[in-house]
């Protein structure tokens, strides 16, 4: 691409990760290894807080979430990012708040009253073993084009996505992706799916977490992806 521009948008990421409650009054699943499928020194393993899903009573919306968030973040010095989503637990999808960028877990129950100052009700705790569950979040991008059909995110620089031809439902992505790591020399990344609001309307991406992909291999892993898609028609 000859120019250069900035991308402010809207979107969402689906990925499965390992979860697991913490001890708090209310349901609070943590994964300990946001990127599972990458294993390099820029996912460093400190004892804070990397990825928390509170848990909601009831399904809020989107837009009450987020508002929410502001109001919390304006007013409370607790340093903190959030956002609205869903999680696989037991048996369904249920809401949720992801919290990142917390500094100590002592912060989580201050965090949890002020959403319910709010209004919010959460899930009590329940006792589950880790599981593996499917994770759907909205999420506030950031992004430079780098080709056509390829755009890097400026606040998280080694995460980059590339536009796939049609939407693909997780169990087929994860089967891919499992398939593709198995036949390519440097199978270290983690992928996810994504969709990006852009000017023609919603886009179809996969998000690739590699801190060393190189433009070459992220082109060979898009051909992969989409040499398999193309047997799903």
């Amino acid at each position: 691409m000859s120019e250069k521009y900035i991308i402010e948008t809207l979107g969402t990421i689906e990925k499965k990760e390992k979860l697991e409650p913490i001890g708090y009054e209310n349901l609070v699943l943590e994964s300990h290894h946001p990127f599972p499928g990458y294993h390099g020194t820029t996912v460093p393993d400190v004892d804070k807080p990397m990825s928390v899903f509170l848990i909601t009573k009831f399904d809020y919306g989107e837009d009450k979430i987020i508002r929410i968030i502001q109001k919390i973040k304006k007013s409370q010095k607790i340093k903190f990012d959030a956002t609205p989503g869903h999680v696989f637990f037991i048996r369904d999808m249920v809401p949720c708040i992801r919290l990142k960028g917390i500094e100590d877990y002592k912060y989580i129950p201050d965090i949890l009253q002020c959403f319910k100052d709010e209004g919010i009700a959460f899930q009590a705790n329940k006792k589950v073993e880790p599981y593996e569950g499917l994770i759907r979040i909205k999420k506030y991008f950031i992004l430079e084009p780098i080709t056509d059909c390829t755009l890097k995110d400026i606040e998280v620089p080694a995460m980059t996505y590339f536009q796939i031809p049609k939407i693909v439902d997780w169990n087929s992505f994860q089967t891919m992706t499992e398939d593709i790591k198995r036949n390519i020399d440097d199978p270290n990344f983690d992928a996810a799916l994504a969709t990006i609001y852009r000017r023609s309307g919603l886009i179809d991406y996969i998000r690739i977490y590699d801190s060393e992909c190189s433009q070459e291999k992220l082109d060979l892993i898009r051909k992969k992806y989409i040499q398999r898609m193309k047997k799903l028609d």
